[in-house]
């Protein structure tokens, strides 16, 4: 799932939304859910056959916005048949099979497309991580951010090491060395409003 904050745009939400419209009906989703009221737009599109069902290829995108002129949000999130997208492709290759961590990966990066679509009709300039979607006004904003994933994935083989060194009774894992979820993790992160 993708979500963001836009503040102090000059860009109506409803034309946000027709153009999340158009862009679905040109990839041939029907839309199956449209409404909207008072600041609020909720699109709900869905491919169904046969073949999508059985290879469990991207089967709906549900897009709300929010908001008004200056401030807004929005949010998508694109689903494929059986799974949702909350489980990462490398827990859907241990789990599911490469099959399903193929399909969790087809169905991130059409969500990663489109959503850089979105966001290049509110405002081209932003910068778009492609890791977890978040926006980022500035080169270096965007650079630190970058440098924290790395940071991260460094971190996640060290925790992994730690936490194996805790569960086959070292005492000294995560916990046992003070580094807990904290240390790498998104706590320093900007927020979701740009």
């Amino acid at each position: 799932m993708r979500r963001h904050g836009f503040v102090e745009r000059d860009v109506d939400p409803e034309d946000v939304y027709s153009h999340v419209k158009e862009l679905l009906q040109s990839q041939q989703f029907r839309i199956i859910s449209d409404e909207k009221k008072d600041g609020l737009w909720d699109v709900h599109a869905k491919k169904s056959n046969i073949e999508r069902i059985v290879t469990g290829r991207i089967r709906d995108v549900d897009v709300i916005i929010a908001g008004a002129k200056g401030k807004f949000e929005v949010q998508l999130h694109a689903g494929i048949w059986g799974r949702d997208l909350a489980i990462p492709a490398i827990e859907g290759l241990a789990t599911l099979g490469l099959a399903a961590a193929a399909d969790l990966h087809s169905a991130h990066k059409f969500e990663e497309k489109m959503w850089e679509q979105i966001v290049q009709k509110i405002d081209p300039s932003l910068k778009i991580c492609s890791m977890d979607g978040l926006l980022f006004k500035s080169d270096d904003e965007f650079q630190q951010h970058q440098q924290l994933h790395q940071q991260q994935s460094q971190g996640s083989s060290m925790n992994s090491m730690l936490m194996m060194g805790m569960l086959g009774g070292g005492g000294m894992g995560m916990y046992g060395m003070g580094m807990g979820y904290g240390g790498f993790g998104y706590g320093g992160l900007g927020g979701l409003w740009v």
